[in-house]
């Protein structure tokens, strides 16, 4: 009990941290939407760029960077956080995040700068949409629509076991407009949901072979962090920033999640294969092509930077010789409470034993 104590006063600050920055998120965004789900809501962000923030109660569980928030770089990156949507895939001889003959990494305007507008809204949705242009590695620039559906399906809360928490769904599109041969430009919707912290963070699969190679080529390998078990490996965060991994989608895997001691969280996402071309999203040159994975999750530990990414990935659509629309479907449920109680519902309701 005086352990538990402990535990709690700790997070005291931390929930009080997390209230204000909700605080902030809506005084920052006068054209936020918020739809009810469960015990909180979810935000809908067209002023930051289409993103997508959460709240249980009144504590925002997504990363939210305040410093950042109040004075972005006016040439960098401003990585404020949230469940951000991006262009598949990030390196390579296609990539959307190095331009032609360089290797400096960088996120297009209409990434990480242009607004989106809402264009429906109703009690359980909302749509976001933007127009943005993208260039990719090979040179080949693309005009894009660029589309968010966002709802709160009912009835989809776990009861019986003493938690608090909510449900969202995405529909994510990227739909080029013009024609685009698929032998020079690959296209994949690829959502990236940050949350704050690193060590006491347990992510995991749920895959039904889990010693079947995970796809590593986006840093270092995450040596001593990855543990096999049954039906599930778990990817211990902290340590040195920069590595990721990912789940092909040949391995079957069934859903990703992370299990936070720190704030007694529980994260999972889940999408299902698609039909379709996936392909490697990884960050790096990949000497063995973009064929060389076909991944459907991914996880990115930030380590020292003390935040994570859970990650899904979408299949290119083809049409002939051209890329069309694709849409990414994801769902996200986020569950407060005694960490007991979270451990038991991912073993009654999705068999994991961590």
């Amino acid at each position: 009990m005086a352990k538990e104590a402990e535990n709690l006063l700790e997070s005291q600050p931390r929930v009080e941290e997390m209230r204000a920055l909700l605080d902030l998120l809506r005084a920052h965004d006068p054209k936020l939407v918020e739809l009810e789900s469960g015990d909180g809501a979810v935000l809908v962000c067209p002023t930051l760029q289409g993103r997508i923030f959460c709240r249980i109660e009144n504590e925002l569980m997504h990363r939210l960077d305040a410093a950042v928030l109040a004075a972005p770089s006016p040439s960098e990156f401003n990585n404020l956080g949230g469940n951000s949507l991006w262009p598949a895939p990030e390196g390579g001889a296609y990539g959307f995040n190095y331009l032609p003959g360089s290797n400096r990494w960088l996120v297009q305007k209409g990434i990480g700068e242009t607004p989106a507008k809402v264009v429906h809204r109703s009690r359980d949705r909302v749509i976001v949409e933007k127009q943005i242009d993208l260039t990719n590695r090979k040179g080949i620039r693309l005009e894009v629509n660029y589309r968010r559906v966002v709802s709160v399906p009912a009835g989809r809360m776990p009861t019986g076991f003493g938690l608090a928490g909510l449900t969202y769904c995405t529909e994510d599109t990227f739909e080029p407009i013009g024609s685009y041969n698929a032998a020079d430009v690959l296209l994949a919707p690829w959502s990236l949901e940050q949350f704050p912290g690193a060590e006491g963070v347990d992510v995991f699969c749920k895959v039904l072979e889990p010693e079947t190679p995970i796809n590593v080529d986006f840093y270092t390998e995450p040596e001593g962090r990855i543990v096999y078990g049954t039906g599930h490996f778990t990817f211990l965060l902290g340590g040195r920033p920069g590595t990721r991994s990912a789940q092909k989608t040949a391995t079957s895997p069934e859903l990703i999640g992370a299990l936070d001691s720190n704030r007694s969280l529980l994260i999972l996402r889940h999408t299902a294969p698609q039909a379709g071309i996936y392909f490697n999203i990884a960050d790096n040159d990949q000497p063995g092509g973009p064929y060389s994975a076909a991944d459907l999750y991914s996880v990115f530990n930030g380590g020292a930077l003390n935040f994570f990414e859970l990650e899904t990935i979408g299949a290119m659509r083809v049409v002939g010789q051209c890329v069309t629309a694709s849409t990414l479907v994801s769902e996200t449920t986020i569950l407060k409470g005694r960490m007991e109680k979270l451990q038991r519902y991912l073993a009654e309701r999705h068999g994991l034993q961590l």
